[in-house]
């Protein structure tokens, strides 16, 4: 006997297509900052205050976005993130190089874009999805964010390149920069489409209580160390590569690489990781921390992309899982009197503070490296290395216990939309 098919409901396509919109942009010029900071200011010190601000930002702008949510909506909390991305990008258009000068003032603007946006996306996540659906949105989700990182950084790279040989100067980041303005404006009308309900009272209180419970305790604290290699590798990987290669273009085709090869490994994990979770979710921490051993040989283009392509196919196999876990852990703690997004600033919170630990570790070793000698980075990418281990150890006492055996025999299937059956209860359970 078949299980019947899983179809999307219509406004979680909604959600992809916003989604895909902002990726594709994210993927135009994300890499391409910090590239761009380190091209004016010579310094790693840059980068650092640019990231460290970021994630600086985002614990307080996820109460402002919950609040903005409980007064209006959550859908207007998303809009009200794809609209400051879009004033960040208008703001190092105006400025032009002097953004580079000013690190401070561009990592609060992106952790507020980033603040409002993630928190609504993870929030509408669930109210559009019920259990079953979660894996398959997410890899789907991870599907399209692997195609724009296909498409956007080589386009990027090629436009960075042919402007600046033409023109001269950081002319090519320029129109990159105006390219990623329109997409967010564009982002930004399609998010119209996208209805919410308005969120409960954060609890925050009530939130931290809750890590008491041993299932969310490990889950959450397993996303804290994930965060302290995620919070480096958001910006690491791409700039050891253009310091080797000193090519912009050559940049786009490696991350072009990376996302052919991620898009696989997503679209995998989004078939097979409601019946082999498990085995994903460790086969992906090995993968990335066998990776990481490749930062022990010296410092070249092939050693890194090396660590590129099996870093690429390894982590979706880790983070896909690991959402799954976190809806899990979520659902435990469904509860009318805490809303659900208690448990996700919470859980978001404790990650964050993971990415600052990993910026601080990358701020230390970049004092004493320079454009020229950068092999205190390989060590510290290798020890990153052993973050999704930990991840997996914290989790690994709860994988039969507390989140097994479930219904894992549902088949996921493109198309054919349903209603949504979220009720307003079902509104306040978490999603990560």
């Amino acid at each position: 006997m078949h299980a019947k098919p899983f179809r999307l409901p219509a406004l979680a396509w909604w959600l992809l297509i916003v989604g895909a919109l902002f990726q594709l942009s994210i993927s135009l010029s994300n890499t391409f900052v910090s590239i761009f900071l380190f091209k004016v200011d010579r310094s790693f010190s840059a980068i650092a205050w640019y990231h460290l601000l970021i994630f600086a930002t985002l614990p307080v702008t996820f109460v402002l976005a919950a609040a903005v949510a409980r007064r209006t909506s959550t859908a207007m909390s998303l809009r009200i993130g794809i609209a400051l991305y879009a004033i960040f990008f208008a703001v190092a258009l105006m400025v032009g190089e002097e953004a580079a000068h000013m690190p401070e003032l561009l990592g609060v603007l992106t952790g507020l874009a980033e603040g409002f946006y993630w928190l609504a996306f993870d929030v509408l996540s669930v109210e559009y999805t019920d259990r079953e659906g979660h894996e398959p949105f997410f890899g789907l989700f991870g599907v399209l964010t692997s195609v724009a990182n296909v498409i956007a950084p080589p386009v990027a790279g090629a436009l960075i390149s042919r402007e600046d040989a033409y023109f001269g100067g950081l002319t090519g980041y320029h129109v990159v920069f105006g390219i990623s303005f329109a997409l967010f404006v564009v982002a930004t009308l399609v998010s119209l489409r996208l209805k919410s309900a308005r969120l409960g009272a954060l609890r925050l209180r009530e939130g931290f209580r809750a890590l008491a419970q041993k299932p969310w305790r490990r889950v959450v604290l397993g996303s804290a160390a994930y965060g302290v290699r995620e919070g480096v590798f958001m910006f690491l990987l791409g700039l050891l590569f253009y310091i080797v290669t000193g090519s912009e273009m050559k940049l786009g085709e490696f991350l072009l690489l990376q996302g052919a090869l991620s898009f696989l490994a997503f679209y995998a994990a989004g078939r097979w990781s409601g019946r082999f979770r498990w085995r994903l979710f460790l086969v992906g921490a090995v993968g990335i921390f066998l990776a990481s051993v490749a930062f022990l040989w010296p410092m070249t283009a092939v050693m890194l992309i090396v660590y590129g392509a099996l870093a690429a196919a390894a982590f979706p196999l880790f983070l896909v899982p690991l959402q799954g876990y976190v809806f899990d852990a979520m659902h435990t703690l469904a509860d009318d009197d805490v809303p659900s997004i208690t448990h996700i600033v919470v859980r978001e919170w404790l990650e964050n503070a993971g990415r600052i630990l990993g910026v601080l570790a990358y701020f230390v070793v970049g004092s004493f490296e320079t454009a020229r000698h950068v092999g205190g980075f390989g060590w510290l990418a290798f020890a990153l290395g052993f973050m999704p281990l930990l991840t997996v150890a914290l989790i690994q006492p709860l994988e039969s216990r507390i989140f097994g055996p479930r219904s894992r025999h549902h088949q996921f299937r493109l198309g054919e939309n349903e209603e949504s059956h979220t009720s307003a209860k079902r509104r306040a359970r978490p999603t990560p």
